[in-house]
C-alpha cells in the first residue's frame, strides 16, 4: 500500500501553530499546542504521558523501524495524536489527580 499526501487524502496539514484538531474521538496537533492547550510545557506534558503510560497514536518524533534519518523533535515541528480519553488521563496526571476508586 502507497502512503498519499495529505492534499490527495483531502486532509488539511497542521498549517498554523496554536490549533488542536479533533476528528471521532482522536485529537492531533503540535506538541507546542498540546502544551499551551494544557497549561504546561512540552517537556511537562511529555513525562506526564510517560506516567500515565500513554502511547500516542501518531508522534512523528518518533523513529520507525528501519529509518535512517533523525525525526523532529522540536515542539513546534513534532506532531502528537491522542485519543479523547488519553487526554483526559494525561490532564489528570498533570494535575496529579488520581483516579476515583469506589470502596
Amino acid at each position: 500500500m502507497r502512503s498519499r499526501s495529505a492534499r490527495s487524502q483531502k486532509v488539511q496539514p497542521h498549517t498554523r501553530s496554536g490549533e488542536l484538531t479533533s476528528q471521532s474521538g482522536i485529537i492531533t496537533g503540535r506538541l507546542a499546542d498540546w502544551a499551551d492547550a494544557l497549561e504546561t510545557t512540552s517537556s511537562e506534558l511529555l513525562d506526564a504521558m510517560d506516567r500515565a503510560g500513554i502511547e500516542p497514536l501518531i508522534d512523528t518524533g518518533a523513529s520507525k523501524d528501519g529509518e535512517g534519518h533523525d525525526r523532529p523533535t522540536n515542539p513546534e515541528l513534532r506532531c502528537i495524536a491522542m485519543t479523547e480519553a488519553d487526554v483526559g488521563r494525561v490532564s489528570a496526571e498533570l494535575l496529579e489527580i488520581s483516579p476515583v476508586t469506589r470502596e
